[in-house]
Formats: C-alpha cells, structure tokens, sequence
C-alpha cells in the first residue's frame, strides 16, 4: 500500500511518533535515549523545527513541533532516524530496519489540541506504570517547562498559554 503524502497539510503544529519494528525496544537504556535526545536536539536548530514537547519510551517516542513548511519536518526526521537507526545497528551488531515505519503525524488544529497532546506526551510514563508523577521521569520535557535545558521552544508555547485565541491555531 503507498504512502499518503504529506504535502496537503493544513497546520504547523505536529503530534509526531516512532516506534521501534515490531515494538521492539530501541531506546532501551539511557545513553540510547540521550542519543537520540541529542540528535533531536541538533537537528531541530539545523532544520528550524521546534520541539514544543517529547518523551522517548523503551520502544518508541512522542514528539510535539511546529514547523513553518512539511520539507522542515520531512527532512528533520530523515536525518534523525537515520542517524539513530546507523548508531542503533553499530552497537547492538544489526543490521535493517529499526523503526517500524516512517514516522506517524497528526496535525494539531487547535489550542485545546496543543494543550491537551503536551498531557499526553508528558504522561505516557504514568500510563505504562514507569513513574507515579511526570515530574519523574528523565526522558520527557516535562521538567524543561520549570527549567533552563533548551531542547523546546517555550517563546512558542508561553505565546499560545498566554492567548485569548482558544480555538484556532495560526
């Protein structure tokens, strides 16, 4: 079955996954998650996409961004992925594919949306019983919203917290 492109997208804002082939896990330790955190990091500022929320997983990983064109999304992600899946195949001495499939994106179309995908992301944790508090957990950017580490852009966020425009995003 083709992929359906991505080049009718209608938002900026994108609730992004990857998940590990056959859900296995490929972030299974610390300095894997730190990997890919860095490389997610990196990339962002290389193909301007801000990450407005993340939490990496044992076997897949939730990302929140705006973008200002697909292409920026698009290329980002190619170059994450692939990076992660070379380092991921090099140290485990594999070969193939590590993520199950392209990346998944669902366009964010409202304020309530943003709000309520940014929970989401920071309380996937909580729901596989990995931590009681999202507060807990290291490899999610919910910390980063009380802190200065810079891997989300809060100029992006604090602009929609502090709008009076619940239902529409520009």
């Amino acid at each position: 079955m083709p992929r359906i492109p991505r080049s009718n997208t209608k938002s900026q804002f994108f609730h992004t996954m990857v998940q590990g082939i056959e859900k296995s896990f490929i972030f299974d330790n610390p300095a894997n998650m730190k990997i890919y955190l860095n490389l997610i990091s990196k990339n962002s500022k290389k193909f301007n996409v801000y990450i407005l929320a993340y939490c990496i997983m044992y076997n897949h990983a939730h990302i929140l961004i705006h973008v200002n064109s697909i292409d920026q999304m698009i290329k980002f992600f190619r170059c994450v992925n692939t990076a992660y899946a070379k380092y991921f195949n090099s140290q485990n001495n594999r070969v193939g594919y590590v993520f199950r499939n392209r990346y998944k994106s669902q366009e964010i179309f409202t304020i309530r949306q943003l709000f309520n995908t940014i929970n989401y992301i920071h309380n996937n944790p909580i729901k596989a019983n990995i931590c009681s508090e999202a507060k807990n957990y290291e490899y999610s950017s919910y910390n980063e919203y009380f802190s200065n580490i810079k891997i989300i852009n809060k100029d992006i966020i604090s602009k929609y917290f502090m709008s009076n425009e619940i239902f529409k995003l520009e």
